[in-house]
């Protein structure tokens, strides 16, 4: 039962509709993302294979070309690049002190940067799980995603996706209502190796 838990906990994790990087309302387009696809797995690899000094070259000349991207920024996107440096700091530090935090995070996630959850507060979608049947559960989220806008409309979709997936995976409710009151707080995953 647990495996197929971790199973959807990690597609809420990659899932862009629920966590993304933040949007830029200025720009109209999201914060780059350190790494991401191909660039990821490539980082991976050179962490699996111990290649330190090849590891912290290719988070260096990350930085520095999304720094030359954004030379000519507002002081809230110049803020965030500042951020996303930081993780990439992390990211270095975590080679050699936190290499289990690392892999996991490798494990789990198909991309890394800044992180921006989606979705509305979860504690009331919980309880209901919790106290009600899968059609008044389905009912309360369509209630709420009528009520809300994007993108956290889409997010809370996708999650009732995942209700579903779980409930005839035969997860229990209370189960259930406890990940989806967690999944605000999954933000704090991006963020672990810091």
């Amino acid at each position: 039962m647990t495996s197929k838990i971790d199973g959807v906990f990690r597609k809420v994790l990659n899932d862009r509709e629920i966590f993304d990087s933040p949007y830029d309302r200025n720009k109209r387009n999201n914060i780059p993302k350190l790494f991401e696809k191909d660039s990821w797995k490539e980082l991976e690899r050179l962490f699996n294979e111990g290649k330190r000094d090849e590891f912290i070259s290719k988070v260096d000349s990350r930085i520095t070309e999304i720094k030359n991207q954004e030379q000519t920024t507002n002081n809230w996107r110049r803020e965030k690049i500042n951020e996303l440096k930081q993780r990439g700091e992390w990211l270095k530090l975590a080679f050699d002190n936190k290499p289990h935090l690392l892999k996991q995070l490798f494990e789990s996630l198909e991309w890394y940067g800044l992180v921006n959850c989606n979705l509305p507060d979860m504690n009331s979608y919980g309880r209901v799980i919790e106290r009600y049947n899968i059609s008044t559960i389905e009912q309360y989220f369509l209630d709420g995603i009528r009520r809300t806008s994007y993108p956290q409309n889409k997010a809370l979709e996708k999650v009732l996706e995942y209700v579903k997936e779980l409930y005839t995976a035969g997860i229990s409710s209370e189960e259930i209502a406890y990940f989806v009151r967690k999944l605000e707080s999954l933000t704090t995953y991006w963020e672990v190796i810091g």
